[in-house]
């Protein structure tokens, strides 16, 4: 600040302060610019995040497993998503001799469960006739003995 003459220290010292202030005053305008921008930029972020889970969703819907939970489609990625539909899942099917057998036994099973469940319901006239001439034992035996008795309850499950 020392120039040497006094005119040119004023001027100079003037100069240095508007300067500071100049320089304060960009700085400013840069942290809010910043701040602007990163709060956008983290908006902008955010929306694309649920816009880009809503077209997960929205595939999923047309294509994928009708089974999922929306969290859960939203936390895979576009991969993910698109690899669980009919035919993926044809393509990648179990087509083993065993995987045809527990079908056909499944199957089966089912079957067998449905004959007994129409012997035993009460909606049907024809049970609650053979209930009121005392014919349930006979009609249960007929069913034993055409598909086989009932399976044993399972611990902890239904029979």
């Amino acid at each position: 600040m020392e120039t040497g003459h006094e005119g040119l220290a004023s001027t100079l010292g003037t100069f240095c302060e508007r300067w500071g202030w100049g320089v304060r005053s960009l700085v400013q305008q840069g942290n809010a610019f910043a701040m602007k921008v990163g709060l956008s930029a983290g908006a902008m972020y955010e929306q694309d995040q649920y816009i880009q889970g809503s077209f997960k969703v929205v595939a999923n819907a047309a294509l994928g497993n009708p089974y999922a939970e929306e969290k859960d489609i939203i936390a895979k990625d576009w991969g993910g998503v698109l690899s669980d539909n009919p035919i993926t899942q044809i393509r990648d099917a179990d087509y083993s001799r065993e995987s045809f057998d527990r079908a056909t036994e499944n199957g089966s099973e089912a079957w067998k469960s449905a004959v007994r469940d129409v012997n035993s319901s009460d909606i049907l006239l024809s049970n609650q006739l053979a209930d009121a001439v005392g014919l349930r034992d006979e009609m249960d035996a007929v069913v034993e003995g055409t598909v086989g008795p009932a399976p044993e309850a399972q611990p902890g499950g239904e029979g």
